[in-house]
Formats: C-alpha cells, structure tokens, sequence
C-alpha cells in the first residue's frame, strides 16, 4: 500500500504566512507528527501533495527518505490534489491511504483497523469516521436505510435535516487506485467553493455500487485538524495533557 498526504494547503484562518502544515505545534511542525505515525506503517511509499510555500515544506522534510513530492500549483481542492498524484500512480493497481497533513493525533492503531478493514471487505472505499455530538463543520455520512455509506455531504451543501447527523467524516479515505481516478475524472467543481471536493468520489462510487466500507474511531479528537488559532490553541492543550502526545 501507498501513502499520499494533502499539504498543499494556504493555512488562511491560521495566517498564512506560514505553510499550514508547517505551524508549530508546541514547537514541532503539525505535518511532523503525522509523519512520525505514518512512518511506523512502513508504506511502500509516501506522496505529498505540495503547493503554497512548498519550499518550507521540502526544508522541514529534507532528511526524510521514501517521500515524493506532487505540486498542486492552483488550490483547487481536495479532489484536485489527489488527481495530480495519477501521474506516479497510473501504473499502480492497488490501495493507497489518503490523508491530511494537518491531522497531527491520528493513532498507528486506528490507521491500521481501517486498512484491515479496507483489505478484508475487499472495498473500493473505507472512510474513517466519527460520532460527535456536535457535527458543525464537518462532512455528514449519509446512509440509505440498510446502512450503506451513500454519499459525503459537506456542511455548506448540507440541509438541516442532514446537518443532524452525528456520524461524521474524519478525512482518512483507503482508495483502490482503479476506481478512484475514473472517479475523479467525473466530479464536478462545486459552485458555492469554486474547488473539486474528494468527498464528491463517494457518491460516484456508490451509485456505481461499488463496496464501500467504514470505520469509526472511539475518540473522535484524533481526527481533529488544524484549520484555526482556536484549533492550534486546542491541539496544544491536548498535547500538554497527554503523555507522549495521545489521546488518553
């Protein structure tokens, strides 16, 4: 399996003059705290997905091998960064893990219950998720009635009725690269963002009844990213609190 994380983000509502993903975090880089998980699962390979500032990135990152590096020179959303990784995997037939950079307390543990799951149901999309009892600004899974994952539904194209569920996307997808990139190549560019959603994928998918599987973290704040100083603020407590930075 192959392993491509997002960091090509401008960091806005972080102030943008720095690289998101590159923020310290009590004094590491956000992106550094994924990496160290991500390590441990000793992926064939790594793929960033780079873009504002990519420089700073490539400095923070100079003495980590295995690592390729995708631009993404117009942020046109998650969709679009994931497309510009076609060129190196257009070969590969097989599973990658796609994630953010800005996720520094997702476990070893739970990255590895949703490839397990992925590889055992033989899916063609696994999606990590959570229970909240506060959704706001997350993606809504959306079930039919025998529970099958139907579509991701962000909060600004949500309804209200769909703005109650509680069952929310954590951003960590297992992708089967044959079915992704047709997909991809069929999403539309969302009109009220003006960016290609990855989300869009999973309806594509699933009206093309294609297996798509799940997994729900019992502690939802290890999908908690990096988006806001109130987010930084909030990480930075977690971490003083927890020993060797997870999640009691």
């Amino acid at each position: 399996m192959k392993c491509v994380i997002l960091a090509a983000g401008y960091g806005k509502r972080l102030g943008g003059n720095t690289q998101k993903v590159i923020h310290k975090l009590l004094g590491k880089p956000i992106l550094l705290y994924l990496l160290e998980t991500i390590r441990k699962l000793e992926f064939e390979n790594i793929i960033i997905v780079v873009g504002y500032k990519k420089e700073e990135v490539f400095k923070e990152l100079k003495d980590f091998d295995n690592i390729e590096y995708v631009e993404q020179p117009v942020l046109l959303g998650t969709g679009d960064a994931v497309k510009r990784t076609e060129k190196i995997l257009k070969d590969y037939k097989g599973d990658i893990l796609v994630l953010c950079g800005d996720t520094p307390f997702l476990r070893e543990e739970t990255l590895r219950k949703l490839c397990k799951i992925h590889q055992n149901e033989k899916s063609v999309c696994t999606i990590l998720t959570a229970i909240v009892e506060d959704p706001t600004g997350y993606g809504r899974i959306k079930r039919d009635k025998n529970g099958k994952v139907i579509e991701i539904v962000e909060e600004v194209d949500a309804t209200p009725e769909e703005k109650k569920i509680k069952e929310i996307n954590g951003g960590v997808y297992v992708f089967n690269t044959s079915f992704l990139f047709p997909a991809l190549s069929m999403i539309k560019k969302n009109p009220l963002k003006g960016e290609y959603f990855l989300t869009d994928v999973i309806k594509i998918l699933s009206q093309n009844t294609h297996k798509i599987s799940t997994y729900s973290t019992p502690t939802p704040q290890e999908i908690l990213g990096i988006n806001t100083v109130e987010d930084l603020k909030k990480a930075e407590e977690i971490l003083k609190r927890s020993e060797k930075w997870m999640i009691a």
